[in-house]
């Protein structure tokens, strides 16, 4: 999904610099580290050409229904040079963020990004989770959010590029997350765990009062509410959770 992805892009970059926190603090060089080479593979290197492929594959969905093919390569070059962009500007500005506020800074940035990209595929399910074709979706059919994940387009957008890209995200992640104390580690953990459960309060709270106000359209009900708590704490789940497996000083020893 190119309108939310640079959520992702920016959000997978800054929680990486926020695992290495303490060695990045050190670097003088900013582009010239192992964490910057890291995270650059894992973008340029995997993101990218995962990515590529399924806005080939699935170029309507990709664009949220704004195409219904990519007939050139040129939609994909553009694609390609704003996730690099996108990770540049996120390196720097994490970096920024760590040096200047500290870790707590990148954490919040990070986890918001995430909420963002997690939660709005639940509330926006009917087009950005929908499962039908470019006609269908033009001409007003609806889908359920259940029969998305029936789809060619679930399995080659999550499955395969979870596959693909989910070893190098984690290994980075959970690599540069290593070495602290066991307190260290799980008290970074909870901050993450804690940011979740905060969003969550704010953004569903603001939902069902935004809906209980008849601000919104007819179709925004607080039905909505399900697939939105569904993305939203699955997918932190599987973000957060992983780093559990951080080897720490007392472990090592």
């Amino acid at each position: 999904m190119l309108l939310l992805e640079p959520f992702w892009v920016y959000s997978s970059v800054a929680l990486c610099v926020a695992c290495g926190r303490k060695e990045l603090l050190k670097v003088e060089d900013i582009w010239g580290n192992r964490f910057f080479s890291g995270i650059m593979v894992m973008i340029a290197g995997v993101f990218v050409p995962v990515e590529n492929w399924i806005l080939h594959r699935h170029a309507a969905w990709e664009t949220t229904f704004i195409v219904r093919n990519v007939s050139d390569s040129t939609l994909i070059a553009l694609a390609s040079l704003l996730h690099i962009l996108i990770a540049l500007t996120g390196y720097w500005l994490s970096m920024h963020l760590l040096r200047k506020y500290g870790e707590d800074a990148v954490i919040k940035s990070t986890m918001w990004a995430f909420s963002v990209f997690f939660t709005s595929q639940g509330l926006f399910y009917d087009s950005l989770m929908y499962s039908g074709t470019y006609d269908e979706y033009h001409a007003g059919v609806e889908k359920t959010f259940v029969s998305f994940f029936y789809t060619d387009r679930f399995f080659d957008a999550y499955i395969i590029f979870f596959l693909l890209y989910g070893p190098v995200f984690y290994y980075l992640a959970i690599s540069w997350n290593s070495g602290y104390s066991t307190e260290e580690r799980n008290t970074f953990i909870w901050k993450l765990v804690n940011e979740v459960v905060l969003h969550a309060a704010a953004i569903f709270g603001a939902y069902f009062f935004v809906c209980g106000a008849g601000v919104l359209p007819a179709k925004f009900g607080l039905y909505r509410l399900l697939p939105m708590l569904l993305m939203h704490f699955v997918s932190h789940g599987l973000v957060v959770l992983p780093l559990l497996l951080s080897s720490t000083k007392e472990r090592e020893d």
